[in-house]
């Protein structure tokens, strides 16, 4: 009787747990996208000084973009490789582009700056499918034996 009670309880524990990030992810994802970024931080106008593709596996067409922002060179966080020709016009032609300094950083704009809410969602989101992967892995495993 003992060992049929262990393997009800483990049969509800990934089910349970789902549960609990399946709402924690809830709660996170209002709390993260209810934020006002906009508030955030002050804009400023930068220099592009050296703008280089970070093509990698798991981001192709990623920007490293540095910048002179009070005479000081600072990387620019967020930059989508959209922006390739906008960057590279800027340094070409001296022209200014806008930034967001939060911080001590500079963002490119106000959706790059990721907050710990916006983190804690997104580790949220990965556990809560984590689970639901194993509850499928479990369900499949008790089908076949």
């Amino acid at each position: 009787m003992d060992t049929g009670k262990k393997v009800n309880l483990k049969d509800w524990v990934l089910p349970a747990v789902f549960v609990v990030l399946l709402v924690l992810t809830v709660i996170l994802h209002q709390r993260a996208y209810s934020q006002d970024k906009e508030s955030l931080g002050t804009k400023v106008h930068v220099r592009v000084t050296e703008v280089k593709t970070g093509a990698s596996k798991l981001n192709p067409g990623g920007l490293k973009v540095t910048v002179s922002y009070q005479g000081e060179a600072h990387r620019l966080h967020g930059v989508p490789s959209s922006a390739h020709f906008v960057m590279k016009n800027s340094k070409n032609y001296r022209s200014t582009v806008g930034a967001i300094l939060y911080d001590g950083k500079l963002y490119y704009d106000y959706t790059s700056i990721h907050l710990l809410a916006d983190k804690l969602y997104y580790a949220a989101l990965a556990a809560t499918f984590l689970v639901f992967v194993l509850i499928f892995g479990q369900l499949k495993e008790k089908m076949q034996g």
